[in-house]
């Protein structure tokens, strides 16, 4: 009698799960076949300049989504009080705190406001323009179409290992962020795509939706950036096409700020990945995300680097790279801890600082 009603609960349990929830596909979310990765359309709209942008009042690991769509942004006008600096904060998951998730105080650009206001009695406010998965098409696409209406002072921009994935379709360019059929979509994919690691448990549970939603909810190392899944060797080299679109990228981030008279900042992006990172430590880097190893890697960072210090003037670039490869600072690639996150907050405030008290800003 007792497993019978263990029986009739478990089963309660899955059809009210099935009726109140949308279905989970574990093999969809794993990579095993194609699908629509973290089912996106759960946390996301489409937007006609930035590809999706997040959907207010959404909580995604301890953070929020504000009105305007900004995640781990508290609430903001458009139009800025008088005598507030404005500071907008654009990347991918390792900047707006997801993929491995931070609450919204946990978050680095949170933190390094924070820090400013310590030491600088001016009225500061900011937004978090980052997402999970934009690369600098998307930040530029949202900077200029959506962020210049808040009037921002500065802009700090951190990119580095998601222009890698646009790297590997620098042949084909014109079609990013399209489909096959020429059309953009939230609901479609093309090929596996792996959000969460797969695991054994996997086939075993996935007939059940009430299972599915445990092991999605609390027992899934969410992996940040959805990466195609490939299981071919990697690589050796990466597609060196992708560097001057990256580039010319970074060369439309920079006027455009001159666009909008707003001080633009550029991070070498911090990274677990280095040359001498040990093999142990290599196994937590998802080489297969963009398809070539390590060392392709490590070139890879080396070559955007050096393109940021060719077209950023030097006052104006943040140098993380003392904090990479260091294991207890990231959970994975890229994905800071919560030390590695205040660790960036503290060396993104100091320039900031320095600006903002040598050229005592004017809000516009």
């Amino acid at each position: 009698m007792p497993a019978l009603s263990a029986l009739l609960v478990f089963l309660a349990f899955e059809g009210y799960v099935r009726l109140s929830r949308p279905d989970i596909d574990l093999y969809k979310l794993t990579g095993r076949v194609a699908g629509s990765p973290t089912q996106m359309s759960e946390w996301a709209f489409v937007d006609a300049f930035c590809a999706y942008k997040a959907k207010p009042g959404l909580i995604m690991g301890g953070k929020t989504v504000n009105s305007h769509n900004f995640i781990a942004t508290p609430e903001i006008t458009q139009d800025k009080p008088d005598g507030t600096v404005r500071i907008v904060f654009l990347g991918g998951s390792s900047t707006a705190g997801t993929g491995k998730n931070l609450t919204n105080k946990t978050t680095w650009p949170w933190q390094t406001v924070k820090m400013i206001r310590e030491q600088i009695p001016t009225s500061i406010d900011f937004i978090n323009g980052a997402l999970s998965g934009y690369t600098s098409f998307e930040s530029y696409g949202r900077l200029w179409s959506r962020i210049k209406h808040f009037s921002p002072d500065i802009v700090v921009v951190n990119h580095g290992w998601n222009e890698m994935y646009y790297f590997e379709k620098s042949d084909d360019i014109i079609s990013w962020r399209m489909r096959k059929d020429g059309d953009w979509s939230i609901e479609k994919t093309t090929e596996p795509t792996r959000s969460i690691p797969p695991h054994w448990i996997d086939p075993i549970i996935k007939w059940s939706q009430l299972l599915c939603q445990i092991r999605f909810h609390f027992f899934s190392i969410h992996e940040g950036e959805v990466g195609a899944v490939s299981e071919l060797p990697l690589r050796e080299d990466f597609n060196h096409k992708g560097l001057p679109i990256w580039r010319d990228n970074l060369k439309l981030l920079r006027e455009a700020c001159a666009i909008m008279d707003a001080k633009l900042f550029v991070t070498k992006q911090a990274t677990l990945i280095v040359p001498d990172l040990p093999l142990e430590e290599r196994t937590r880097c998802r080489y297969n995300f963009h398809g070539f190893d390590h060392d392709s890697h490590v070139r890879a960072f080396s070559e955007i680097y050096k393109i940021i210090d060719e077209e950023i003037s030097v006052d104006a670039v943040i140098d993380l790279t003392p904090l990479s490869g260091r294991p207890e600072l990231f959970y994975d690639h890229i994905h800071p801890t919560p030390l590695g996150s205040h660790k960036i907050a503290s060396l993104v405030s100091k320039p900031l600082v320095s600006y903002i008290k040598q050229r005592n800003i004017d809000p516009k």
